[in-house]
């Protein structure tokens, strides 16, 4: 909030100055729309950010004004700022950490629903976005939170953390392990999570012990103890926040925050390049056809514009419509308050509230609001509604008109991204597989350090592929590119990959595993196999294929004991790695040869 009130001073103050010039400020708004577009891409909080500085240089853009006036009006605009801030910081300490609450809620209820998606046998990787909004939620400032909730907080979010990595290593259990002790596990750890979340809500206020029988080797092996006693710890620790008091026992976890998943800024992006051209482009059709509002189409054209067809099209659609009924609906509710100063103010609250309550579940709906917001406090200004309603629409149709049609003439097409990102997704676990299987054979505080990163760099790799084959099943069918059903595939088939890495590192972290021969040699035949994938699928070609990752699991199974479980478990993971790696090839293609 305070980065966005700075922002809107500064570009307020630019923009007025930059409005006694049509050049200059149309330069001025595709340099600053172009800079904030590449900030937006680290993430949501800077996206939002960028986005309401440009608008705010986009209104002030439309009155030119001399710099000391300028600096008043821009000042006035930090103040509207630290006014929401200070209205933050007040309701702060009252909040009691309900977006905490929230966040660390929707983690645990998603890891319980995939924990009894692993009872009915039908696993896929763990999920990843609920966590990595938690982690963001918890790391931000909390000026009045208590030193012991905080430890609480961090505490619940290092248990899902753990408790992801363990229900992956269950869901990695091979056929030949799965029975009824697994579905009994996962029912009650199901259970107990689902509880845990209700008791972060309010909806309940404890957590009934979990009562199981005892595990096999194969459970053992796959950090099922420690898998309940670390949702035991989060169900404490819940309870804890909900009553005030620790019902029985110590928590478990030693509290530490968890990191980010770093996006980065690439200030060659092609998007970035086609959102300042087409705000300099509404820019200069506003300043022409419009002066006194030309604000209007620069900032329909900015706010509709968005990396991707299918949003730019919904969200223009929406935008459009929602100005429509918004405009008639101000109509009607001005001919009815108009003179009566008391109802108009009423008026204004009530589509303010809308516009808040609806932003994030529906566009159009908060485009009715808004644009009835904008008329009504216009018209109470002494602009005539309908000389309002007029001027909205024509200008909406205007700026989403511009904003689509600048797509389509520079598009960024995103199946041509889909290859490269799933052959970056198999870079990163090529990399996490190495390094766990280098931490496995040679154990060290380097190795483990170098998993956590690794394992980070694939959060943020997977869900690019997921969000760009989405997109990808919205576009127009290109040949020569990878379909989205087939980029669907390798993705499913990276998914064994990614459960197998779960499960061999969860070996390493309730275990003393000893290492068993060959490993060095199945390490590097594997990270030769999902290097030539990679580049493969990168380049669009067959992959040169062999059979060197299969015969150094082979060979490594020759050398254990049959008798012994832990080396029986590993085998299994192995195994799991080349049935995934095989699937993959055959989806990117084989040379002749392949069997």
């Amino acid at each position: 909030m305070l980065a966005a009130a700075f922002g809107m001073a500064l570009t307020s103050f630019i923009g007025a100055l930059a409005a006694h010039s049509t050049p200059g400020v149309v330069a001025a708004a595709a340099v600053t729309g172009y800079i904030f577009s590449a900030i937006g891409q680290i993430g949501p909080a800077a996206a939002t950010v960028s986005l309401n500085s440009f608008v705010a240089f986009v209104l002030f853009s439309s009155q030119p004004l001399a710099a000391p006036v300028a600096a008043q009006e821009s000042a006035l605009v930090l103040a509207g700022g630290l006014i929401q801030a200070a209205l933050l910081l007040a309701a702060w300490p009252a909040a009691r950490g309900t977006a905490e609450r929230a966040a660390l809620a929707d983690v645990y209820r998603n890891l319980a629903d995939y924990a009894a998606q692993i009872a009915a046998g039908s696993p896929a990787i763990p999920p990843i976005t609920p966590l990595a909004t938690a982690r963001q939620v918890l790391a931000d400032p909390q000026p009045f939170a208590r030193a012991a909730e905080l430890a609480r907080f961090n505490r619940l979010l290092e248990d899902s953390e753990v408790i992801r990595r363990r229900l992956g290593a269950l869901a990695a259990l091979d056929a030949e392990h799965r029975h009824s002790t697994v579905a009994e596990l996962a029912n009650a750890i199901a259970d107990r999570l689902s509880a845990t979340a209700d008791v972060l809500t309010g909806v309940a206020d404890e957590v009934a012990p979990l009562e199981l029988s005892a595990f096999d080797d194969a459970l053992r092996f796959a950090g099922a103890e420690d898998l309940a006693a670390h949702a035991h710890d989060a169900a404490e620790a819940a309870m804890m926040l909900a009553i005030g008091r620790l019902p029985r026992f110590a928590l478990l976890s030693k509290a530490r925050p968890g990191p980010y998943v770093h996006n980065r800024i690439d200030w060659l992006n092609r998007d970035c390049l086609r959102f300042a051209l087409v705000v300099g482009v509404a820019m200069v059709l506003g300043r022409h056809f419009a002066a006194e509002r030309g604000y209007w189409i620069p900032m329909t054209a900015a706010l509709v514009l968005k990396p991707d067809l299918q949003t730019t099209f919904v969200r223009g659609g929406a935008r459009i419509a929602g100005t429509l009924a918004g405009a008639v609906v101000a109509s009607f509710a001005l001919a009815l308050v108009r003179g009566h100063p008391a109802l108009e103010l009423a008026g204004l609250l009530t589509a303010t509230a809308a516009a808040y309550l609806a932003f994030n579940p529906n566009y159009a709906l908060f485009t009715v609001a808004i644009t009835s917001f904008v008329v009504m406090i216009l018209s109470m200004r002494g602009l005539p509604g309908t000389t309002t309603v007029d001027a909205r629409l024509l200008d909406t149709l205007a700026g989403g008109a511009l904003a689509m049609i600048g797509y389509l003439i520079f598009p960024t097409w995103e199946h041509r991204r889909t290859r490269a990102l799933l052959a970056d997704l198999l870079n990163a676990q090529r990399a996490l597989v190495g390094s766990i299987l280098h931490e496995y054979a040679d154990p060290s505080a380097e190795a483990r350090k170098a998993i956590e990163a690794r394992r980070n760099d694939i959060w943020r790799v997977r869900t690019s592929v997921e969000t760009s084959i989405d997109r990808t099943r919205h576009e127009p069918h290109r040949h020569h590119s990878i379909g989205a059903g087939r980029a669907l595939r390798i993705l499913a088939a990276t998914q064994r990959l990614g459960l197998a890495c779960l499960a061999l590192e969860t070996v390493l972290e309730t275990q003393h595993p000893i290492p068993p021969a060959g490993l060095r040699g199945f390490a590097a035949a594997l990270d030769s196999e999902m290097a030539e994938l990679s580049q493969a699928l990168r380049e669009s070609r067959r992959a040169r294929h062999d059979d060197g990752v299969s015969a150094a699991a082979s060979q490594i199974q020759t050398h254990l004991a049959a008798t012994d479980r832990e080396h029986d478990f590993i085998t299994g993971l192995l195994r799991d790695f080349v049935e995934a790696t095989g699937r993959i090839a055959r989806l990117v293609g084989v040379t002749r040869g392949y069997a």
